[in-house]
């Protein structure tokens, strides 16, 4: 009985992957299919997940850079920290809505990416496109 539920359990598996693979955009050419948009979501879900202690050195240097070693260190480190438990949240919220394929909140994507750039967190969901007022003039 046992081993009747894992080979099902393995050829369901392998089935939905099959499906999850080879589903892609409607007539969009430079569009992802939908088993890739998931399985980059994943890689940067895990890869910010385990990857996030290197926002402290790189918010160190990038302090020590813009002023001195000093405040560089001190709050370099403080800014880490913070991106650090951001990169963390992400990365789990990426893993939760993992199936529901998403523009990235965090930029840049992966901390090893432009090491020299602050971390910026962006929108995630847009009902519509966001408008920008100008003033009368």
């Amino acid at each position: 009985m046992f081993k009747e539920s894992r080979f099902k359990m393995a050829i369901f598996g392998g089935v939905l992957l099959a499906v999850s693979c080879s589903v892609s955009a409607d007539g969009a050419d430079n569009q992802k299919s939908y088993g890739a948009q998931v399985a980059d979501k994943a890689g940067h879900a895990l890869a910010n997940i385990t990857t996030a202690w290197i926002e402290v050195p790189k918010n160190i240097y990038i302090m020590t850079r813009e002023t001195n070693i000093i405040y560089g260190f001190i709050g370099g480190t403080g800014m880490g920290i913070f991106n650090l438990a951001g990169r963390v949240g992400t990365g789990v919220f990426d893993l939760v809505t993992l199936p529901i394929p998403t523009d990235q909140l965090i930029h840049p994507g992966y901390v090893w990416d432009d090491f020299g750039t602050k971390t910026t967190y962006g929108v995630q969901f847009y009902l519509e496109e966001p408008v920008t007022q100008t003033a009368p003039q």
